[in-house]
């Protein structure tokens, strides 16, 4: 009976380290399944909503380097001279590993852990690896069943984040959204909506809202 017993923990106690396994495996694949580099081989149209506007942009990759962003419009008329060389000249810098290092940077290491298992996703929580906002935020990641795909990560605070002395920041939302290019394209990121809303030293009230869409992917060849 003693041995039985001991080989019945055993097995309960292997069964959910197996499990945690296959949903880290789940989670890891998505992840690596997301296409950061997909403007080396598709044109796109961004569109960037925040206190400044609306901006609608063109990218597209067969032009030359210092031609491939071009702006369409600013609150749906024509750009300005001024608005041009600003935003031609933001888009020139390379940010090219921006959205990569951003979600690498998200997740601390083998923090995953399973939240739901429904029919048609699993839902994933973790820990920020950020030691400022850890503690203060809830913080899931969805994966399509069907497809495997990663469908979004999501940021969003309970409490008050204090991430310096004097900096007071009530609300806190950061969701990365993730989908095809095009039917069979590979999996890119399709938006970015951050929230920040709070207080600095009492006098300095914030209050900041942006968007960023991805759409109308064409596929360019190349890589």
């Amino acid at each position: 009976m003693t041995l039985r017993l001991g080989l019945t923990c055993a097995l309960l106690a292997v069964v959910p380290a197996a499990a945690q396994e296959d949903y880290n495996a789940i989670f890891e694949a998505a992840v690596d399944a997301v296409e950061f580099e997909f403007d080396k081989s598709w044109a796109y149209t961004e569109t960037r909503v925040n206190s400044e506007g609306t901006w609608v942009g063109r990218f597209d990759p067969r032009r030359a380097s210092d031609e491939r962003w071009q702006l369409l419009s600013v609150d749906g008329r024509e750009p300005t001279e001024e608005e041009l060389e600003d935003y031609l000249e933001d888009k020139n810098h390379d940010h090219s590993d921006d959205g990569e290092k951003r979600v690498d940077a998200m997740i601390e290491p083998d923090s995953v852990r399973l939240i739901d298992d429904a029919a048609d996703h699993w839902l994933f929580g973790f820990v920020p690896d950020e030691e400022e906002i850890m503690g203060s935020v809830d913080a899931t990641i969805r994966v399509n069943k069907l497809s495997g795909h990663l469908e979004y990560i999501d940021l969003r605070n309970h409490e008050t984040i204090r991430p310096a002395i004097g900096v007071r920041i009530s609300k806190l939302i950061t969701r990365l959204s993730f989908g095809p290019a095009a039917e069979d394209g590979p999996i890119v990121p399709l938006a970015a909506q951050v929230e920040v809303k709070g207080r600095a030293y009492l006098v300095v009230s914030f209050d900041e809202q942006e968007l960023l869409r991805n759409s109308d992917f064409v596929y360019a060849g190349g890589e």
